[in-house]
């Protein structure tokens, strides 16, 4: 069945929210909020149920759990428009980062910064371009960390994990090396405001390549409706607006190259379409 940016009501009670059509309520995110979202009601209880469980439990297991109460929906790929579930959907998404990512091999790491509980990158370390390497994740939420950890160790998979937070001055306490890639993927996104010095604390690490995989508020013109829809949906969920404006800043400078811009290529809701930013710093 072919569909189209018309069907999305079908599927999702946004585009009637954004008609003032259903009531919702203004979402800021702030810090108490991100903490209630990510450790209170999503990785905080995925923990407390792996813990619970006598069986070794896989990434597989909990990406299972984290998709059991969540519907098919109207994706979006690259100006087509599919019905999927969940598991399709994750499967497509991780040969996305994986044939993205493995273009920039050999590095002396993969990094994921804002790695939820490693749903991403530990499906990375166990595709056979990465299985050996290196592996880094940092994340936000203390639980997320502590799952990555669980997850790991359960599946033999060697990978260092620790904080990462884009307001600190720091961004994370991993050791990361030189000529690493380092990569985030919704996780700008839930920061409204990106500080500027975001690119070059990342460019500190002197990586061979950082992708970004999110949505990017610059791509969503005025010229389309689900454009203008994508714009206001970001607006009043407060997602972030401003990282190409950084980005293009900082190369304004001549402080990194940005080398493939590649806007709206895959999004499980067509209102948060990610792109691929790549750069590297100079």
């Amino acid at each position: 069945m072919t569909y189209s940016i018309n069907d999305l009501p079908r599927f999702s009670p946004w585009p009637a929210r954004l008609l003032g059509l259903l009531s919702w309520k203004q979402i800021h995110r702030t810090l108490g909020e991100l903490t209630r979202e990510y450790e209170n009601e999503k990785w905080g209880p995925l923990l407390e149920k792996a813990r619970s469980m006598s069986d070794k439990i896989t990434i597989e297991d909990v990406d299972g759990w984290f998709f059991a109460d969540q519907p098919n929906s109207l994706c979006y790929t690259e100006g087509s428009y599919e019905l999927l579930n969940p598991a399709k959907r994750h499967k497509f998404y991780l040969k996305l980062v994986e044939s993205t990512l493995k273009s920039f091999l050999p590095a002396a790491a993969l990094v994921e910064l804002g790695a939820g509980y490693g749903s991403i990158i530990l499906g990375m370390a166990q595709r056979l371009p990465f299985t050996k390497m290196l592996l880094m994740a940092g994340e936000f939420a203390p639980s997320g960390i502590e799952l990555m950890k669980l997850l790991a160790h359960n599946q033999n998979i060697d990978l260092e994990s620790g904080n990462a937070d884009f307001t600190s001055t720091q961004i994370t306490d991993l050791n990361i090396p030189a000529d690493a890639i380092i990569y985030t993927s919704y996780a700008t996104c839930v920061i409204s405001k990106i500080d500027k010095s975001f690119v070059s604390r990342l460019a500190s690490f002197n990586p061979k390549a950082v992708v970004h995989f999110e949505p990017v508020y610059e791509y969503c013109n005025t010229e389309t409706t689900q454009c203008l829809m994508q714009r206001r949906y970001i607006e009043v969920n407060d997602y972030n607006t401003n990282l190409l404006e950084i980005l293009r800043s900082a190369q304004d400078q001549g402080k990194i190259q940005i080398i493939k811009e590649k806007p709206m290529v895959f999004g499980i809701n067509p209102l948060l379409v990610i792109s691929i930013l790549i750069w590297t710093p100079i």
